[in-house]
């Protein structure tokens, strides 16, 4: 028997795609309670936590006698990690992960100079490691993609601002639909480690212009392969 919480999950997941997918648009509102316990065959409390879970992720508002209706685009928190899951489920024309590109190519060149900043040894460390992996795995595309992952995602961590830490939400979704997009083949890994080998470079030599400049090119040269890669798909 599934317990309340992993009940509570799949509402939260299944009403969370519809309101992604457009079933329920916003300004609209969810079925009622009753009609809910019905269709999904929980009880009225799971329900309500459910309910409460969408509001936290600014998808919903729920309100005495009015019942829950579904909030505009721009309140939904795209930095949660299920909203960004459901949203690429939702995606059936490559607008997000252009999107996505955009706010790494927004983002990531900044955290590079940072973390070439302030990056501790241990830190340096962390990124190499992670970089020493993906030189290992460029015959696994999924091993790959876990150590570039990582790799980027330590970067963020190098940064020392707090702030950026929520983000690498964002990248771990960007990164994995991008290398999915580019990445189909084990070979196409080995094309990517030069360019990570210029920004781990840059930040172990504390040279912040170049890091920016090392993860600008790393990313532009992503953005070109994926569009690439989707207009290929798309003849």
């Amino acid at each position: 028997m599934r317990s309340r919480r992993n009940l509570c999950g799949q509402v939260v997941h299944d009403l969370g795609c519809q309101i992604l997918a457009g079933k329920v648009k916003p300004g609209e509102p969810l079925p009622q309670e009753a009609v809910l316990c019905d269709k999904m065959g929980v009880s009225r409390t799971v329900i309500r936590e459910a309910i409460k879970s969408l509001a936290a992720k600014g998808l919903v508002d729920s309100r005495a006698k009015r019942g829950t209706i579904v909030l505009p685009a721009r309140s939904w928190n795209y930095l949660d990690p299920e909203v960004l899951d459901w949203q690429s489920r939702a995606d059936t024309s490559d607008s997000q992960l252009f999107f996505l590109t955009e706010f790494r190519q927004a983002i990531e060149p900044a955290a590079a100079a940072l973390a070439a900043e302030r990056a501790t040894d241990e830190q340096l460390q962390l990124i190499r490691d992670a970089f020493e992996r993906m030189e290992q795995h460029t015959d696994s595309v999924e091993e790959f993609l876990q150590a570039d992952l990582e790799f980027h995602s330590e970067i963020l961590h190098a940064a020392g601002n707090l702030f950026f830490s929520p983000v690498a939400n964002v990248i771990h979704v960007s990164l994995a639909s991008s290398l999915r997009v580019t990445n189909r083949q084990a070979s196409d890994n080995r094309t990517s480690i030069p360019p990570h080998r210029k920004v781990l470079d840059a930040i172990s030599d504390r040279d912040p212009e170049a890091a920016r400049e090392a993860m600008r090119s790393l990313l532009d040269d992503a953005d070109a392969r994926i569009k690439k890669a989707t207009k290929a798909a798309s003849k």
